[in-house]
């Protein structure tokens, strides 16, 4: 059986990954892909165990103690959901990946990209996305929708949304920085505009089959 494909998206707080995942989602599903949407932290019940402590906004763990929970957290998402599927011939769709971590804790956190990765290479066992998309958004636009979302619910999402300007305008030049680093998978996508538009986007960035 040929694996299946292995997609994250990435972004800043508020770029519309979950509904851009929603949407491709369904339009994979519509010619005749097997679909599985999952997320980072979790997707397991360790996973999402960790996701609890993780975006508590009454807990703030250090950098390190941070990213070891990321971590622990990938590698049984990575052994218990991501691999089996792809070993099915399925299509993945990740919200977050090992470049979020490279990002918020290597680049902005100041625990350095050489040390997450090495981390990453460990958690994920050398498994790649296949093709990441990094929805691109101006940060306070960003910010602004995510805590209007957070305002609807009950808050548990809130940690990173509250974090200085100077952080979100951070992680955004991370992640663009990603693009450069790894042309070969990774492809930026303007994510203004309604969620129809973004979308239309997002489809010229992937492969023919998957269109």
């Amino acid at each position: 059986m040929q694996r299946g494909w292995f997609i994250t998206f990435e972004g800043g707080e508020g770029t519309g990954k979950t509904t851009q995942i929603r949407k491709l989602a369904a339009h994979l599903e519509a010619r005749g892909h097997t679909t599985i949407v999952t997320r980072e932290p979790g997707g397991t019940p360790v996973a999402e165990a960790a996701r609890a402590v993780l975006l508590d906004p009454a807990l703030e763990p250090l950098g390190l103690s941070e990213l070891f929970l990321l971590e622990a957290a990938r590698h049984d998402h990575v052994e218990r959901v991501i691999r089996p599927a792809l070993a099915r011939g399925e299509v993945v769709l990740c919200d977050r990946y090992a470049d979020s971590s490279t990002v918020y804790q290597g680049m902005v956190r100041g625990i350095g990209e050489g040390r997450v990765e090495e981390l990453n290479d460990l958690a994920t066992g050398g498994l790649d996305p296949d093709i990441t998309i990094i929805l691109d958004l101006d940060p306070e636009a960003g910010v602004a929708r995510a805590r209007s979302r957070n305002a609807d619910g009950d808050g548990s999402e809130s940690r990173l949304d509250d974090e200085p300007a100077e952080f979100h305008r951070r992680v955004r030049e991370g992640f663009l920085r990603l693009s450069v680093l790894y042309p070969h998978r990774v492809r930026v996508v303007d994510a203004t505009g309604d969620p129809d538009e973004v979308f239309g986007r997002l489809l010229t960035v992937l492969p023919g089959d998957l269109r």
